[in-house]
């Protein structure tokens, strides 16, 4: 017997780690996104820093390999894994995890914590099955993978662990080659990035404050002035993030902020705000004078947004949930951002559990509202603004195509980004220069695409 104790034997239940996991993951499955969920967990446990890293590398890791666990758990059942319960497939998958992925914790370990996780959500039969499946997988291996030449994108969608319809959209879009290694980028964590609040501070003397703190921190290869945390832990527990010094986010979204270039004073609107990381970058750039309105259709987005701005000493933006596309002219904008709501699949590798939500049918309904939002943005920015649109997908439908189908019915003159920010690769650079595209495996940021275009008249 694999299993955990004997017939008298006492039984204890899960290590505090793998329930948290278990519990994350569960509410997944339910709809919860990973990143606000685990977070959640983790604050309302007492869980020392070890147990804390365990927990949070157990949800990654079993999200991001999900596909992967799947293949080879299904060689283990002689029914379908859908056909167990919610439960009972989640402490598969964690157990196939740390058998197949984490070296550092022993086969019988792991199936052990798995049955003690099985008694607790369901019954001994399932909990014989738990122990049946995971001994089988730790003694024969993973099961091979499908044949390349016969089946890429099967093969591909099985090692990188990524739907096999994103993958074949991939393919017909970028090759072979690129879709595999964008598939391989994803499945690194991505680089945390730090944007420097420049009414507080600057790239080089908050470098020298969290050295004091034992982070180590280099210039983003992507975006001026921002810097990449390379060791150290959490930046959000550094007394400088209290001080309201610096924002975490993504190069590729301090990219947008740079490539926008608001005017010092001017009127500034932000369509689609969210939490605000970069309605407060563009605050920072116009030194905190002028005006900024920020819309976004969520309440409770917006509220955080408010707590980021006191944070970070902006008093500039004023916020509003609304729907953009019902907001009236006002007088005319020197500047709109159109950072559009997108399948998001340039972000899956930061979004661990976004990649099993996706479908197919959502890409046209998006860039149907992508372009009555870029088509709001021509009429709410005075003659010769600028409005900026960005996306962090990898979809044509919500690029170029999106860009090119406003922008034929007039008014908007699409402009040279080559030129406007330093620092950019050339490769990042697409269209003569004319838009910014960045992938995740050339640039190791987020897959974005950014463009200018400038009003005419």
């Amino acid at each position: 017997m694999f299993g955990p104790g004997g017939a008298g034997a006492p039984q204890r239940g899960p290590a505090p780690a793998r329930a948290i996991a278990l519990r994350v993951l569960l509410r997944v499955e339910r709809g919860a996104f990973a990143s606000s969920a685990l977070d959640q967990a983790l604050s309302a446990a007492a869980l020392p820093e070890r147990d804390r890293a365990l927990a949070t590398a157990l949800v990654d890791g079993t999200l991001r390999w999900r596909g992967r666990l799947d293949y080879a758990l299904t060689h283990h059942l002689r029914r379908g894994l859908y056909s167990l319960t919610p439960a009972i497939r989640t402490i598969l998958r964690l157990g196939a995890y740390q058998i197949l992925f984490m070296n550092a914790i022993p086969a019988r370990a792991a199936c052990d914590e798995a049955v003690r996780m099985a008694r607790t959500r369901g019954h001994r039969g399932t909990a014989g099955l738990v122990n049946a499946v995971l001994r089988r997988l730790a003694d024969s291996g993973e099961p091979p993978l499908p044949d390349h030449s016969a089946d890429e994108a099967g093969y591909i969608s099985v090692a990188h662990s990524h739907p096999r319809w994103l993958v074949e959209r991939w393919i017909a879009n970028y090759g072979r080659a690129a879709t595999e290694a964008i598939c391989e980028a994803n499945n690194r964590p991505a680089p945390v990035c730090l944007r420097p609040n420049r009414l507080r501070t600057n790239a080089r003397e908050l470098a020298e404050l969290l050295a004091a703190e034992g982070m180590v921190v280099t210039p983003s290869p992507v975006a001026a002035g921002a810097l990449r945390l390379t060791s150290g832990g959490n930046p959000a527990r550094a007394s400088a993030y209290g001080k309201g010094l610096f924002t975490v986010q993504g190069d590729g979204s301090i990219l947008v902020g740079l490539v926008a270039q608001p005017p010092r004073a001017g009127r500034a609107l932000d369509m689609c705000a969210g939490v605000g990381g970069k309605a407060t970058h563009m605050a920072e750039l116009m030194d905190n004078q002028g005006h900024l309105l920020a819309v976004d259709r969520q309440g409770p987005k917006l509220a955080r947004l408010s707590q980021e701005c006191a944070r970070l000493g902006i008093t500039i933006i004023e916020t509003l949930a609304a729907d953009a596309r019902a907001l009236e002219p006002a007088g005319g904008y020197d500047l709109c951002l159109v950072d559009a709501p997108c399948s998001g699949t340039g972000a899956l590798r930061r979004r661990v559990d976004s990649r099993w939500r996706k479908v197919a049918a959502q890409i046209p309904q998006l860039a149907a509202l992508q372009r009555e939002l870029l088509a709001k943005a021509r009429s709410l920015v005075r003659p010769g603004g600028l409005v900026v649109y960005s996306v962090c997908s990898l979809e044509p439908e919500e690029r170029d195509d999106v860009v090119s189908a406003v922008a034929a019915r007039g008014g908007l003159r699409v402009e040279d980004c080559g030129g406007i920010v330093s620092g950019v690769p050339e490769s990042a650079l697409v269209g003569d220069g004319k838009a910014l595209s960045l992938m995740p495996h050339l640039h190791d940021t987020d897959g974005m695409f950014i463009v200018r275009l400038r009003r005419e008249g």
